[in-house]
């Protein structure tokens, strides 16, 4: 079984740049609306907002609200060096810095350019 994720976004070249950039997603394909990153067995597609017409769902719920009560979790091989990384680079995107988490994992959380939520943590 695959996993696939759609985000809606507002600039989609910022969007791009912060998935690829910044968190390290390999980037499969793009258009001029969307763009496909896939790692391992998780798809995520990003879509401009732009394409959703008045009636559609997201519209008549607020999209200045994307993603609230859902976060994101990218499983990486070394958390340590992605959290390096990115305070490098976007330090700015960092909500909560990398910890030691009870249940074994370390973690830490960024903001993506939409504000959607995404939690960077260690495999396993």
């Amino acid at each position: 079984m695959a996993f696939k994720i759609e985000l809606f976004v507002i600039d989609m070249h910022q969007s791009i740049h912060f998935y690829q950039e910044i968190l390290g997603c390999s980037l499969m394909k793009q258009g001029e609306n969307s763009a496909l990153f896939k790692n391992e067995d998780t798809f995520l597609l990003l879509t401009g907002e732009s394409i959703l017409d008045g009636d559609h769902y997201f519209r008549k719920r607020n999209l200045a609200n994307k993603g609230v009560g859902v976060e994101l979790i990218l499983s990486v091989d070394d958390v340590n060096d992605h959290y390096e990384q990115i305070t490098k680079v976007a330090p700015k995107v960092i909500e909560s810095p990398i910890k030691h988490q009870s249940w074994g994992a370390t973690d830490f959380r960024v903001i993506d350019p939409d504000g959607y939520y995404i939690r960077v943590t260690s495999k396993g």
